[in-house]
């Protein structure tokens, strides 16, 4: 029963100290992680997963914002480029769209492809 609650008291203190530890994080340590990061998306296949990744995150953003349907709206992501393509209804749409993706943190810019389309071209 002692081992027990010992066991339990380190992962209680070690959750306490963790965070800790991650705010007193330096610049240096920052700077390590984004080489690490850089260095793990040169490998083809962690790249497509980061893009994709993106890609959804783009898409979620478009998703959340009102009045931008996403009906005939497609995101690709390829190294923080990201292009937007297909019609939307209303010139007013392709322009915040395109803003909405440029304020997705990873989002390096934006091709925007987006056209309008006539109720008559459903």
């Amino acid at each position: 029963m002692k081992k027990i609650r010992l066991i339990g008291f380190s992962v209680l203190l070690a959750s306490a100290i963790v965070p800790i530890l991650a705010v007193a994080q330096n610049d240096e340590g920052n700077a390590a992680t984004a080489s690490a990061t850089a260095d793990r998306a040169s490998n083809p296949s962690e790249s497509r997963a980061a893009n994709r990744a993106l890609a959804k995150s783009v898409r979620l953003a478009l998703a959340k914002a009102k009045g931008i349907p996403m009906t005939h709206l497609f995101v690709y992501a390829k190294d923080g480029v990201v292009t937007l393509s297909g019609a939307v209804p209303d010139k007013s749409q392709v322009d915040r769209a395109g803003a909405i993706a440029k304020g997705v943190t990873g989002v390096s810019s934006v091709e925007n492809r987006l056209s309008v389309y006539s109720i008559d071209q459903q």
